[in-house]
């Protein structure tokens, strides 16, 4: 009988779910091991489930939450612990959402992003803060008979609407590279959005701290000066924090970009420090984790740091979903039930009501119709920060579980619509393009932006810094070729940076063997791939078969000494593969043929003065670096 998934999934759950109660002896013992470890496994299988559905994996991890709450984990797990472990996961994202920040990204495109960005943020507050009022009522009368502060109305109607209005980083970055979108305006644009309302969400999860309920003899503070404070806070962080990059951590990961245990080290000790370094000062451990992230952002080895840290965002997303789904199983039935048709709708109302509206704002920004209603189709969901500030808020006694289940159902809800409309985000925009053709002749011809930026199209790719590439980039470059070279090492690209303006020649320090570096480097655009690397040649295959696949006609090069791997090569899809034994003897034998018939006093004296002068320029220009290489 063939297995089927589908059908054993729920036994299995049944069973996972069963072992905590029966290990060690049949108590449950104290080690949460056995609890989280039976509820990943679970969380493997209904993720498995999802998959076939097309849909995010977060689904899994809030449907275990509730079934482990459900099924008595948190007699298992001390409250404490879970609390510990959302507050882990909450850093942890935004952490992350810190190292998407492009500030010079945000600066060149200032102006989309002051209308799209914050008229899609005003405008969907506006519209939700009505539907809060009118369809939720949410006023001082709502909260008294909720049994909460009737003074709270302000802060839960307006983060409600809050909630309502932040889009999900992890949807739609994740949508745009799935699609191969994310280098296209919109992509870009829709990334900006992204930073704005990350940054949003960061000072309202600041500013809500200020609205903790009071300890037993704690003054009432002064919302007003506290949230001035917050403000000034931030700005100081931020100030310190650019001098820390400036003079401390470019030096100091320049040392740790030659390690990939260091650089991970580093990056999360940095990351955590700041965290803890706030929340020594009596801020925000969030904020501080932003910040932290934003910085690293700024440093020349991002694509690698985020490489290394990548997992730690999938850990703090699976902490924080697990986390919220233990929070939803506290709650009576009725009350999820009862917020059930109310955050339904409303998750209709946010994905429906985003796409006009962004077409509205592009076409106030002179954006195309295109790009326009891509981003609109790719933002309309609700964010996984308001789940965060849902679940804050209902800590803090602004929200009642009535508010937190319509939120996360919103949101959930959301999720599930908008990613299914990612999948027919083609046909959907060809069913409006003859209607939008209008925003077309609106929008300007591109402009200059008087910088001259390296473009992802049309260039050649070089891996590694050695001899033979040296010269292939020298070839390309003296032809008006523009030449991307990648390296591991980060005094190669510090040194061909440095040449940036008075050459072709553009250096990047990434991860070459990374398939995400590929895609973000627009290999599948290049004129040519070519990789020197000197071990890689898994590496290599694996890029021969992915290039195969999904840019055929782009051709892929690489180098290698040995027969066999030039034949393994050849077999993954390599165009040609530089033997450089095979071409060294070639070569030599012309110098051998021009060198022969000259007196022994003669023979090879000019030819070896010219590559000793030559050897001599490469090593004063890279000094170590050649030793090196």
């Amino acid at each position: 009988m063939k297995f089927n998934i589908r059908l054993w999934a729920v036994p299995a759950i049944m069973v996972l779910f069963g072992l905590p109660a029966y290990a060690g002896g049949g108590g449950g013992g104290d080690s949460l091991i056995e609890p989280l470890g039976a509820m990943l496994l679970a969380a493997t299988i209904v993720a498995i489930i999802l998959s076939y559905a097309k849909q995010a994996s977060l689904f899994a991890f809030i449907i275990i939450g509730i079934f482990g709450g459900a099924f008595g984990l948190k007699e298992i797990i001390n409250t404490n612990v879970m609390t510990a472990f959302v507050d882990v996961g909450i850093t942890l994202l935004l952490f992350m959402a810190g190292m998407e920040v492009d500030i010079p990204g945000l600066i060149k495109r200032w102006k989309l992003l002051l209308i799209n960005g914050f008229g899609q943020i005003i405008g969907l507050l506006v519209i939700c803060l009505g539907f809060g009022v009118v369809y939720m009522g949410i006023n001082e009368d709502y909260m008294t008979n909720a049994g909460l502060p009737a003074e709270n109305a302000g802060a839960a109607l307006i983060y409600f609407a809050l909630c309502l209005t932040l889009s999900s980083t992890i949807l739609v970055i994740g949508t745009l590279k799935s699609t191969g979108q994310i280098a296209e305006e919109h992509g870009q644009v829709a990334l900006g959005l992204m930073v704005l309302q990350d940054i949003v969400a960061v000072v309202a999860l600041a500013i809500l701290g200020a609205l903790k309920p009071l300890e037993e003899g704690q003054e009432p503070v002064n919302l007003g000066l506290e949230v001035m404070w917050i403000f000034i806070k931030m700005i100081v962080l931020a100030v310190i924090l650019y001098f820390v990059t400036k003079y401390i951590l470019n030096p100091l990961f320049k040392f740790f970009a030659r390690s990939g245990e260091l650089l991970f080290i580093g990056t999360l000790g940095y990351g955590m420090g700041v965290a803890g370094l706030c929340e020594v000062v009596h801020f925000s451990s969030g904020i501080g984790a932003f910040f932290a992230g934003a910085t690293l952002a700024a440093l020349p080895y991002r694509h690698e740091i985020e490489d290394k840290v990548e997992p730690l965002k999938a850990f703090g997303v699976i902490l924080f979903f697990i986390g919220l789904g233990f929070d939803i199983s506290g709650l009576k039935l009725e009350q999820i039930f009862g917020g059930l048709v109310e955050g339904v709708i409303l998750a209709v109302m946010v994905v429906v009501v985003t796409i006009p509206l962004m077409l509205v704002l592009g076409y106030l920004s002179k954006l195309k119709g295109k790009p326009a209603f891509l981003m609109g189709a790719i933002i309309n969901q609700s964010s996984e920060f308001s789940l965060m500030l849902a679940v804050l808020c209902l800590g803090y006694g602004i929200f009642d579980p009535h508010l937190f289940i319509v939120i996360t159902i919103v949101v959930l809800v959301s999720f599930f619509l908008s990613s299914l409309g990612h999948q027919f985000l083609g046909p959907f925009y060809g069913a409006f393009a003859k209607s939008l053709v209008f925003m077309d002749k609106r929008a300007p011809a591109s402009e200059e932006d008087g910088e001259e930026e390296f473009a992802m199209e049309n260039h050649v790719v070089l891996m590694e810094y050695n001899e033979l590439s040296t010269e292939i980039a020298d070839f390309y470059s003296e032809r008006g070729q523009k030449v991307l070279l990648l390296d591991l090492d980060p005094d190669i690209t510090e040194y061909f940076e440095n040449q940036h303006g008075h050459s072709n020649i553009h250096a990047h320090y990434a991860n070459m063997q990374d398939p995400d570096v590929w895609e973000s480097m627009a290999f599948d655009k290049a004129k040519v791939v070519i990789s020197c690397m000197d071990a890689g040649q898994e590496a290599e295959m694996a890029m021969a078969r992915w290039l195969k696949e999904n840019a055929p006609e782009v051709p892929f090069l690489a180098a290698t000494s040995s027969h066999e791997e030039s034949l393994e090569l050849y077999d993954c899809g390599a165009r040609y593969v530089i033997q450089t034994e095979f071409l060294a003897a070639r070569g030599f034998r012309g110098i051998l043929d021009g060198e022969m018939n000259k007196p022994s006093k003669e023979a090879f004296r000019e030819m070896g003065q010219t590559h000793r002068e030559e050897t001599k320029k490469l090593q004063e220009g890279l000094g170590e670096i050649f030793a090196k290489a």
